[in-house]
């Protein structure tokens, strides 16, 4: 089978700037700039921290900068907080590698889909005003909007736990000037969607008479006391931002730890994922949080708001672990049997995490100012620094550091990758080789080291014939018997399968290779192999219709590609959802 495509992978970022940054070698050159230590501003308490808390924030110090390295990130922002606000703002790396200019406690941090739950306090604060009723049907409140409702109908409270039906992917508002639909029965399956948390800015400001960005800022920042926070990302904010970065390259796979450079800047206002913020200010929402609802002068929501904000509504893993999503954040209770609130963000060039423990009274956030591969969060050291503060809160022993994160070049099961594979023609054979935990590819008389990337049966190479796609491996059974490259498809020494593949005729028309201008969406590529179109050389499309087809089994995937504007043998245009891409020359 082969691996499933991330939904991540697909928002790739566009144009990058024309010089690469590393960021190993920046953070190498951080005691420059930094004394190579994290920067401890305000928030400690009167009366001092016991000594058990003062080594917790040590060992988190230590476990940070030992993080960024292994990570390649230039910069970091994290806040430590608890029922009584700011314990910690640590500030490491670079906010401008170019300049050396540092992170600082003041510097804006774009936090990505932890927005949401911002958005859901929002809307929850219009609930209590009586403008918004979760249980009413979102096209009474957005009349224009075409909403194709299969299913039945789609309320608020279905877009806040991401229950709608809908697609995953567009972020861009230009996706609602045509038909949206949905895909399934309205409270029946968890799908991540961006597009119905843009759709709920939009009920926001219809509820509330005016912009989300203004509704957001006076209904939910300034009673939190958050006056550094944009809550949407303008140019206005820019001057206090930090740079983004991203890959360097935009058409390939990610490497761990590839070249970086420069993101483009985009503005963001779209209630998916506007807000950018500081550490004091995140400090001042876990304290919301912690205090369900409170505020140290009144009430942000009520109890009664803040139990359906918390109300777990549907199955939702969280990276891997068994979790519920509510409104706009995960929930779960941890091995010690205490209430988690959590929820990762990624932009174009930041990758955050939140976590608070609500019944320990303590919560982390944390913001690097790059996107990474692998689908990068912080997670780990949100994690971390909850559980230190609350051993040493505790009095018991403080936790090891987190494992670091798995060589991607450790394949434990390299010899079952090893060995010969030829294209059906006999014209090229790819060998493959193990050593112990290492697997390379032998090609032009060079050894290649392959990481693993995208699924347990996919790599990349980093060899210019090899970029631009992953190495993929098939299994019949539990035996590898064939491996894809883009286009090219190659059979192992036992396959035993058929070599010759058909494909309708009309299909050949929609190979290419595609772009959306907008850095959301980078470059897609369109591959015929072994008789099936696969996006990216990895993820197989189902059809569906004509010139329609699914990513992945329909029942499952949501997700569509359809191809039209056919000129010359040629589609011209690709749409990803409702997100147009155009063919390129190349």
């Amino acid at each position: 089978m082969p691996p499933k495509i991330s939904r991540r992978e697909l928002l790739k970022e566009g144009a990058k700037a024309a010089v690469a940054v590393s960021a190993s070698a920046a953070l190498a050159a951080e005691g420059e700039a930094r004394q190579g230590r994290g920067t401890r501003r305000g928030g400690r308490r009167a009366g001092g921290e016991t000594g058990g808390e003062a080594a917790a924030y040590a060992r988190l110090d230590e476990y940070v900068r030992q993080h960024l390295r292994e990570a390649g990130a230039p910069g970091m922002t994290l806040a430590v907080a608890d029922g009584r606000g700011l314990l910690r703002a640590l500030t490491y790396g670079f906010a401008d590698t170019k300049t050396r200019t540092p992170v600082r406690p003041e510097t804006l941090f774009e936090i990505g889909s932890i927005s949401k739950s911002f958005t859901a306090v929002l809307l929850l604060r219009l609930r209590e005003a009586n403008r918004l009723d979760f249980g009413r049907p979102v096209r009474e409140y957005l009349p224009w909007l075409d909403l194709r409702e299969n299913h039945g109908p789609v309320t608020t409270h279905h877009l806040l736990t991401h229950t709608a039906g809908l697609q995953a992917v567009p972020l861009i508002p230009q996706c609602l000037a045509g038909t949206v639909e949905t895909y399934a029965a309205p409270g029946e399956r968890f799908v991540y969607s961006n597009l119905g948390y843009l759709i709920l800015g939009l009920v926001a400001e219809a509820v509330d008479g005016r912009t989300f960005g203004e509704s957001l800022r006076e209904r939910v920042l300034r009673p939190l006391g958050m006056n550094s926070t944009a809550p949407v990302i303008t140019n206005e904010a820019r001057p206090r931002m930090a740079v983004g970065y991203g890959p360097l390259y935009d058409d390939r796979p990610r490497r761990a730890r590839g070249p970086l450079a420069e993101a483009p800047w985009v503005d963001v206002d779209t209630a998916a994922g506007s807000v950018a913020s500081t550490p004091a200010d995140m400090a001042a929402y876990i304290r919301m949080l912690v205090g369900r609802g409170r505020t140290p002068s009144s009430r942000l929501m009520s109890e009664e708001s803040f139990e359906l904000f918390t109300k777990p509504a549907v199955k939702a893993p969280f990276r891997g672990e068994e979790a519920e999503y509510a409104c706009g954040l995960w929930v779960s209770r941890d091995g010690e049997g205490h209430t988690r609130l959590r929820h990762t963000g990624g932009m174009v060039a930041f990758s955050s995490s939140l976590d608070v423990d609500t019944d320990a009274g303590l919560g982390a956030f944390a913001s690097v100012n790059a996107s990474l591969a692998g689908g990068y969060r912080p997670v780990a050291v949100t994690k971390y620094a909850v559980e230190l503060l609350r051993a040493a809160r505790a009095g018991t022993q403080l936790p090891d550091p987190p494992a670091p994160p798995p060589d991607p070049f450790e394949i434990k099961n390299a010899a079952e990758y090893a060995g010969a594979y030829a294209s059906p023609d006999g014209k090229k054979t790819l060998r493959v080789v193990a050593e112990g935990a290492r697997l390379f590819l032998l090609h032009a008389g060079r050894r290649v080291a392959l990481e693993r990337s995208g699924g347990s049966d996919s790599f990349v190479a980093a060899h210019p014939d090899f970029e631009l796609y992953r190495l993929v491996f098939g299994r019949e059974g539990e035996r590898v018997v064939e491996a894809g490259h883009g286009p090219d498809w190659y059979a192992g020494e036992r396959y035993a399968g058929p070599r010759r593949f058909d494909h309708p005729p009309e299909w050949d028309a929609f190979v290419g290779l595609y772009r959306n201008d907008s850095p959301w969406y980078g470059p897609a590529r369109v591959v015929l192999r072994k008789g099936r179109l696969w996006l990216d050389g990895q993820g197989p499309l189902v059809p569906v219709g004509p010139q329609l087809f699914s990513l992945g089994p329909p029942e499952r995937s949501y997700e569509r590609l359809s191809f039209g504007a056919l000129k010359g043998g040629r589609a011209l245009r690709m749409y990803y959802s409702t997100v147009e891409f155009y063919r390129t020359l190349l």
